[in-house]
């Protein structure tokens, strides 16, 4: 009421609700059945890394609003409604009838291109690949431009996590199959310096981070929104890039294990022939809006191959966490992560399809 954004007499009549959807903040529902609705998220004044966090996700909603150079995402965003800075509060439109886009594969089975499409637009309308003009933007001094911790990986790190008894047996049995593989352990001591500080970047781009209006568009024109910037930066937009064709991947070897299990999660069977049309229409797309052909698409296509290995093996350790034992997708992902480093051109024409489309599913066995 202080910041005019509800009146008093909806509370007196019963058209106002608050709702606890606490998560890894404390988040609130304001009025989810009536209109103006809104998303609270507010972290708790002595969590100073979660403070830090929603301040970074505050001032990507801010540059989308105010910055020229991002004012091509806003309409990918929930709006910004306002940033409590003192009491740590943000405050975001509450979009009606969405659904997550992991929900929606999962529940229709199906895989529409302009979703994917959708994506490239999306994740092209805040990248920006040219140099030494980041620098030179008053968002650059915003962030700490800091590489994901899997690029760290190397064979002192994974031998101390042995030793680290605060680590779950699966994780360790994780690192255990990496630090074995002196080709894995090769491959990852190459990628780590091929961070490049580009751009602005999302850096938790996975499905569940993607809204799906189904009460507006159609699947021929999806309104897709990314939410959850917390962990945004400034850093290698081929991350993201990356992190979108890992989503697929996963979700066509999820499906297939559940569906061996008899586990029916899926309504449909997700197979590669499924994921393989989305992927290239991504990539396509995408190229298309950052202006790269022929040999310079390519060398970027290599380079965001072995960027989603990388994204394997953080979904992999990830999945892994205070877990036991290390299940069959863990070991599968990490399995196709080895792949992809192993075999670059034939996954980029076999497993994602974007020269020729395979008629039948890519192995991922190490041998």
């Amino acid at each position: 009421m202080e910041k005019d954004l509800i009146e008093l007499k909806s509370v007196i009549n019963g058209t106002f609700s608050v709702r606890d959807q606490s998560s890894r903040n404390v988040n609130y529902v304001v009025n989810q059945e009536y209109s103006p609705a809104y998303l609270v998220k507010q972290v708790r004044t002595h969590d100073q890394e979660k403070q830090a966090t929603l301040r970074k996700e505050a001032t990507c909603y801010w540059l989308a609003n105010n910055d020229q150079s991002y004012l091509s995402l806003r309409k990918f965003l929930p709006r910004f409604i306002e940033y409590d800075y003192l009491h740590h509060i943000l405050i975001l439109e509450l979009l009606p009838d969405t659904q997550n886009l992991r929900e929606y594969y999962r529940s229709k089975g199906i895989l529409p291109v302009a979703f994917a499409e959708k994506l490239a637009d999306l994740l092209a309308s805040f990248h920006n690949y040219a140099d030494n003009v980041l620098e030179s933007e008053k968002s650059f001094s915003l962030f700490k431009k800091q590489k994901p911790w899997v690029f760290s990986l190397s064979e002192d790190k994974l031998s101390e996590w042995q030793e680290n008894p605060a680590l779950s047996k699966a994780e360790k049995q994780s690192g255990k199959l990496i630090l074995e593989n002196k080709e894995f352990l090769d491959h990852l001591d190459r990628i780590k310096n091929e961070w490049e500080i580009k751009s602005l970047v999302h850096g938790d781009v996975k499905f569940p981070n993607f809204l799906v209006n189904s009460g507006s568009l159609s699947e021929e024109e999806p309104d897709i929104r990314l939410i959850d910037w917390e962990l945004a930066d400034i850093g290698d937009p081929l991350w993201d890039v990356a992190a979108v064709i890992q989503s697929y991947l996963t979700l066509w070897i999820l499906s297939e294990i559940e569906q061996k299990n008899k586990e029916d999660k899926f309504q449909v069977i997700i197979n590669l022939n499924n994921v393989q049309p989305s992927i290239a229409a991504f990539w396509r797309r995408y190229t298309a809006s950052v202006h790269w052909e022929g040999v310079i698409s390519h060398q970027y296509l290599k380079k965001t191959v072995r960027f989603t290995a990388l994204k394997l093996i953080h979904t992999c350790f990830e999945s892994v966490h205070e877990v036991t034992n290390m299940s069959l997708y863990s070991a599968k992902i990490l399995q196709l992560s080895l792949n992809l480093l192993r075999r670059p051109d034939e996954a980029i024409r076999d497993l994602l399809g974007i020269r020729k489309p395979l008629a039948n599913h890519a192995k991922t066995d190490l041998s």
